[in-house]
Parts: C-alpha cells; sequence; structure tokens
C-alpha cells in the first residue's frame, strides 16, 4: 500500500490472539476493517442474506395468516429472538402461531445459526488473508479447519476493530479507573 501523508499518523499496536493450546496469532490493530477485508467479506456472503430469508418467512405467514407483511415479520423476528436469546413473551394469538409455524421457524432458527457461524468463519480468514503476511491465499476453507476457539477469538477480536464490542482489556482497565475514583 502506498504511504499516506497523514498529518498525524495512525498509531501502529498489535494485538496477540489466541492461547498457548491453539497457538498465538499478533494482529494489527486498525480500529476498522479495511476496504479489502470488507469487500472479501461482503463477496463471500452476498448469498446468505438474513433479511430475505426473514421476510420470505414472514410474508408466508403474512399470507396463510391474513395479517400485514410487516406484522408478521414483527412476529417472526420476536420468535427468533426468543429462539436465539430466550427472551420475550407471547400472547394466546402468538403462540397459537408459534405453534402453527413450527417447522418454519425452526428452520429460520437454524438458518440464522448457520448464517452467523458462515459470517465469523468468512471474518476470519478475511483478517487472516489482509492483516497476517504470507497469508494472502488464506480462504474461508482454511478457516473451517481451524479451531474453534482461535476462530471465536479471531471473530471477537474482529468485532471490537468494527465498534460492535468492547476490549475487555479497556473495559477491566476502565472499571479499575471507576472503582479508585469513588
Amino acid at each position: 500500500m502506498a504511504k499516506l501523508p497523514f498529518k498525524t499518523e495512525p498509531k501502529t499496536e498489535t494485538r496477540e490472539i489466541g492461547n498457548e493450546e491453539v497457538g498465538i496469532l499478533e494482529f494489527p490493530v486498525l480500529n476498522d476493517l479495511t476496504v479489502r477485508e470488507q469487500a472479501f467479506i461482503n463477496d463471500k456472503l452476498s448469498a446468505n442474506s438474513t433479511f430475505l430469508e426473514i421476510a420470505r418467512i414472514a410474508n408466508k405467514i403474512s399470507r396463510s395468516a391474513k395479517i400485514q407483511p410487516i406484522a408478521a415479520h414483527g412476529f417472526v423476528t420476536k420468535c427468533v429472538t426468543y429462539q436465539m436469546l430466550g427472551r420475550g413473551t407471547f400472547d394466546e394469538k402468538e403462540e397459537n402461531m408459534r405453534i402453527k409455524y413450527a417447522r418454519e421457524l425452526e428452520e429460520l432458527g437454524a438458518f440464522l445459526l448457520k448464517a452467523q457461524w458462515e459470517r465469523q468463519v468468512v471474518t476470519t480468514a478475511a483478517l487472516i488473508r489482509y492483516r497476517l503476511k504470507g497469508m494472502e491465499d488464506f480462504d474461508t476453507e482454511d478457516a473451517r479447519d481451524m479451531s474453534q476457539t482461535l476462530l471465536t477469538d479471531i471473530y471477537s477480536f474482529s468485532l471490537i476493530e468494527t465498534g460492535q464490542a468492547s476490549d475487555p482489556a479497556q473495559e477491566s482497565e476502565a472499571e479499575v479507573i471507576e472503582a479508585l475514583g469513588k
């Protein structure tokens, strides 16, 4: 990459990911994904639209139950949230619909879990491919052969990089500072 004429250079920092059992890799910290990483992820996941799958099930329920598509979408989303997180309550009509459409809702839950797993694999492959020297040919099939622990750790790092999760190391430091201030 060509060196940009920054007025203020970005910080150069690395983070060790993994542990002694699964191995430790050192990743550059960029506090974001690069354009290449995001393009790789988008390209590999373009066929797995969770929104389209939720909408497909919602439209089926909408037609069958004779309710508005937006109401069916809200119901499906509520069911999936309950299935994934165990949170939510249902009135009697919704409980009846959950039973009536149990197969579709279970299949949707399985699709969403598979899509989330694929996102983890693809994101991990992108970070290894574009951030680690000599790994330019690393692909999603290579990531599938990795240790689950290492894959999860790299994916968690990607969430921190994109601001979707907080860094436990920084959280701990902030908690100590807060505790000392009180």
